[in-house]
């Protein structure tokens, strides 16, 4: 199983002032005022995977490791296991500054997936098969369980702007709104299941409260028309500068970008994909008692008979799923940031992710983190040291490389140098075309002076700027 970001979040970037076309992630205003002129992404890949049931033990990355390995650890001691994987392919990406004004222009393509809620009861269910037997025979109740996968294409604008200036502070505004393309979508929410797995054949289901959806991507296949939604992200930046604000603009043509601290609030991914027929959706509310004989001889060949899995095998009650849309919720966030500059190229980010769970609707949770950044920034190199607790639990140090406009990085190093169990895997890379000044700022070239004549000795005159 993938635990418990774009890595998903790309930690070690994200308080940069120098990759605007990054950094649009976390806060769309964060194009405003940058230190980036034109930021133009060619190609970029991240890809976050963490779970905290299967490991691979430490140390056992070595190739002849690996091929004695029998098969990846499990930790069973847990009372709650969640998954986790998020990969993003940056497509062709844009931003760009006019004076006060900024403009972005970005293509993306996502896949999220999570689950969360599996009690330690499942665990054994899931490791060991329903035949287990030193639960069988044992009334078992389940609550709050979530699992969820969206993979989807998204083509964004972006406009960003001052929104004031008074004295040495700056606020500035932005927003993102995106057009979506569904390629796959699955979902499945269980309120509350009461069940016993009575012998090796039968399992007896007492409540099973909840609702499942998903697409027919077998029949439809890998294509950007098996559904269509709209996102929407909204960020906010309040900066504290070094010099008086009034009358700023930025690139107009020659300006620093400077600051003491800057704090920003942005709202992200907020949204969802309506899938296409052929679909199946469920909800389900069944508190009479059901059986599900001869579970263990239970062939799955086609999507029909997941569908009939739950409402027949586990007795759920079917409502109007014939008449129900499909739709998936995007991985909405609420995000906030801080960044404080201690002079001559050193700072310290900080940020705060809360992925919003969806109780009563179908979508992706992305996941929570607290990280603190402190990071070495000039025009040409760019190093960070993201230090990042993951859902607010599991401590992450990672490392991030920027070398004029190639950035390569990662959020979760420790694993790797203490050759502790690894749950998970985490890889940022971006190769980008920047320019950090308005062609307007920079030096006149120099003008070559008239040759000297032969036989003269009169000097040539100093070259004119």
């Amino acid at each position: 199983m993938i635990q418990d970001s774009f890595g998903q979040d790309m930690a070690g970037v994200m308080g940069s002032t120098r990759s605007p076309v990054n950094t649009i992630f976390i806060n769309p205003s964060s194009i405003v005022d940058s230190r980036a002129f034109l930021d133009i992404n060619l190609v970029g890949f991240s890809v976050f995977a963490r779970n905290n049931l299967a490991y691979l033990p430490g140390g056992s990355l070595s190739r002849a490791e690996l091929e004695s390995l029998e098969g990846p650890g499990i930790n069973l001691s847990r009372n709650n296991y969640r998954a986790y994987a998020d990969v993003m392919v940056q497509g062709p990406s844009v931003t760009f500054n006019i004076k006060k004004h900024a403009f972005g222009l970005i293509t993306n393509f996502r896949t999220v997936a999570d689950a969360r809620g599996i009690d330690n009861i499942l665990g054994n269910y899931i490791i060991n098969g329903f035949q287990y037997l030193p639960q069988m025979g044992q009334v078992h109740e389940s609550k709050n369980l979530r699992t969820h996968g969206l993979a989807w294409a998204e083509t964004g604008f972006t406009y960003g702007t001052i929104i004031s200036r008074r004295g040495d502070m700056i606020t500035q505004g932005a927003v993102t709104i995106k057009r979506l393309w569904g390629v796959s979508g699955v979902g499945a929410r269980i309120d509350n299941w009461r069940y016993i797995v009575a012998d090796s054949n039968r399992i007896e289901t007492f409540d099973f409260i909840g609702e499942y959806g998903f697409n027919d991507v077998m029949s439809s296949g890998f294509n950007l028309r098996n559904g269509r939604g709209f996102g929407m992200d909204l960020g906010i930046t309040f900066k504290r500068r070094f010099k008086s604000s009034e009358g700023y603009t930025p690139f107009d043509p020659c300006t620093d970008g400077d600051y003491r601290i800057k704090f920003g609030f942005s709202l992200l991914d907020v949204g969802r994909v309506r899938f296409n027929r052929p679909t199946y959706r469920n909800v389900f509310n069944e508190s009479e008692q059901s059986e599900w004989n001869d579970f263990s001889n239970t062939q799955i060949d086609d999507l029909q008979q997941i569908d009939s899995l739950f409402t027949e095998g586990l007795g759920a009650a079917q409502n109007n799923s014939d008449a129900l849309p499909f739709t998936m919720m995007l991985p909405t966030t609420i995000s906030a940031q801080i960044d404080y500059n201690w002079g001559k190229g050193f700072y310290t980010f900080g940020m705060i992710n809360v992925g919003l769970p969806w109780q009563s609707r179908l979508g992706v949770q992305r996941s929570s983190l607290l990280a603190v950044v402190p990071r070495f920034e000039t025009k040409r190199f760019e190093f960070a040291l993201p230090v990042t607790m993951y859902e607010f639990t599991t401590p992450m140090v990672g490392a991030s490389l920027r070398l004029n406009s190639i950035i390569i990085g990662s959020d979760d190093l420790l694993a790797l140098l203490f050759k502790r169990d690894i749950y998970g895997a985490d890889f940022y890379f971006a190769l980008k075309i920047t320019m950090f000044e308005h062609w307007k700022c920079r030096p006149a070239k120099q003008k070559k002076g008239p040759k000297r004549r032969t036989n003269s000795f009169e000097p040539v005159p100093c070259p004119s700027w």
